[in-house]
């Protein structure tokens, strides 16, 4: 059985490890002590929350990361997810859908009017109709300036 739950610092080598290893398929296997970094800011931030699944032993086998927003656009409130990766021997457990689930749950708890996030590129068509599957849509291009 699949359990969930917010992470907390202790949680700092298990996110690393995931995020790495979504990284490494992605887009390329960021620093991990930036990624130890990043996670301790986000953890300090109210903003953010890092939700994880379990399995039966306890171990981290998904996980997710959003951040809450606020935009007239978007008629206030609403949360994007940031990063999510399930371990690939987990993936056609449903994880990944159950994740998602407990992500609508939290939005409808929080009073988020909707929920956002950005795909890695068409050439990952099964990332993207798996959200489809969720209910996601296309709303358009993102676009990026790095600093």
């Amino acid at each position: 059985m699949i359990t969930f739950r917010i992470a907390d610092a202790s949680d700092s080598a298990a996110v690393s490890i995931l995020l790495a290893a979504l990284f490494e398929e992605v887009e390329g296997s960021p620093d991990a002590e930036e990624i130890n970094e990043i996670f301790a800011e986000m953890e300090d931030d109210d903003s953010h929350s890092t939700l994880l699944a379990l399995d039966d032993d306890g171990d981290i086998v998904g996980i997710v990361t959003l951040v809450e927003c606020l935009s007239i656009s978007a008629g206030g409130k609403y949360g994007v997810i940031n990063e999510l990766y399930v371990v690939p021997e987990y993936r056609s457990e449903g994880v990944g859908k159950m994740l998602v689930d407990e992500v609508k749950q939290l939005a409808e708890n929080l009073g988020w009017k909707r929920i956002e996030l950005t795909t890695p590129g068409d050439e990952f068509s099964k990332t993207i109709r798996f959200y489809e599957r969720e209910g996601f849509y296309r709303i358009g291009p993102r676009y990026c300036y790095r600093t």
